[in-house]
């Protein structure tokens, strides 16, 4: 079937959802001489139509031309089903973390067809329940476990979730959690002793305790004795007094909530007039680009967000296919590591040093 000339005025003045300049079906049906709805059909994936191969062809052609995008809300109405992931980000400082994950997971969704909104929660945000109400989306993938009335909606509606952090206490994604693989570094390289600093950060809550059982849970699989527990406030008020205590009490390492939180007790042993790591040892999480420039070098637990990214997006790939989901692998090598600095130091390893075991997790030493 012949096509139209591309007429770029016709194209500029059309109406529609694309609004000016932006190609819409109903350019594309122009273009490959069908009716809309035949346009719509191709477009759209409808294969219970009886069109013929030509005509897909020559609607397949017309879009490629005029560089038609499909709506993707429009698509999911036709279909039945829907290509859109909805990743929820709670109103907690996370950092880089989550800015980066969404920016992979985004990339890496693309190549399977998909795409991913990103839903902030926050104050005067809409509720999940209202962006999924509107966006119809296939997945919702949230940093932590969504509240129980949010998931009754979702589950009512045969809507998927999945949820990198859960608050369950179960291996996920990332597998061993980031304080775990904390705890285990120390140990790993002499350490029997832990303390663990949190934050006092408001809206961290949900979080901090996370992080704070898991490192609880850790030295008790270690037979330690339980962390030295102390909060710390970004403004490092008080910190030397606590560093202090800790030194006192036979601390020699401490685990940080995030590199912020690390970064203070840093701050702290050189006020108190203590050296690191000799006195005492210091690892965050979330490996910060600053981390190399602190003094002394700060050691912490990396997320590999790429590879988070591709664990979820062939997971995702397979649910929108309608293939059954195999059981992936997710040890935790894949997806955090221990970046070694200065301020952890080297002590001596002991035969059961964790480091020995490679298929744990990935461990990098910065040159110094």
């Amino acid at each position: 079937m012949p096509t139209n000339p591309v007429n770029p005025r016709r194209v500029a003045d059309a109406g529609g959802a694309g609004g000016a300049g932006v190609p819409t079906s109903a350019d594309v049906a122009r273009r490959a001489n069908v009716s809309r709805a035949t346009a719509s059909y191709v477009l759209n994936g409808v294969t219970s139509q009886k069109i013929s191969e030509k005509t897909r062809n020559a609607v397949r052609l017309a879009a490629a031309e005029l560089g038609y995008r499909p709506n993707l809300a429009a698509q999911s109405l036709a279909t039945g089903a829907s290509k859109i992931v909805l990743f929820v980000i709670p109103y907690v400082h996370l950092g880089e973390l989550a800015t980066l994950i969404s920016s992979h997971l985004t990339a890496r969704t693309a190549e399977q067809g998909m795409t991913v909104i990103v839903h902030f929660e926050g104050p005067a945000s809409r509720a999940v329940i209202d962006a999924a109400r509107d966006l119809r989306p296939r997945l919702v993938l949230s940093m932590f476990s969504l509240d129980d009335e949010t998931a009754t909606w979702l589950r009512e509606r045969d809507i998927m979730m999945t949820t990198i952090f859960p608050d369950t206490g179960l291996a996920t994604a990332v597998n061993e959690p980031p304080e775990w693989l904390q705890v285990e570094y120390l140990v790993g390289i002499g350490h029997r002793q832990i303390g663990y600093a949190d934050t006092c950060e408001p809206g961290l809550a949900m979080l901090a305790q996370m992080r704070h059982r898991g490192v609880v849970d850790a030295c008790r699989a270690r037979s330690l004795p339980a962390p030295a527990y102390e909060q710390f406030s970004l403004d490092g008020a008080g910190a030397e007094h606590k560093v202090r205590s800790w030194v006192a009490g036979g601390v020699s390492a401490v685990a940080a909530y995030n590199d912020e939180v690390a970064i203070t007790v840093l701050a702290g042993i050189r006020r108190a007039g203590l050296r690191c790591p000799e006195d005492l040892a210091v690892i965050g999480v979330d490996e910060m680009a600053i981390n190399g420039s602190m003094e002394p070098p700060l050691s912490s637990i990396e997320f590999d967000t790429d590879a988070i990214a591709v664990h979820y997006a062939e997971v995702f790939a397979d649910i929108l296919n309608g293939r059954e989901t195999p059981r992936r692998e997710a040890s935790s090598s894949r997806f955090l590591r221990v970046v070694e600095r200065e301020s952890t130091g080297m002590l001596r390893r002991h035969p059961d040093s964790i480091l020995s075991r490679s298929d744990w997790f990935q461990f990098s030493k910065e040159p110094h």
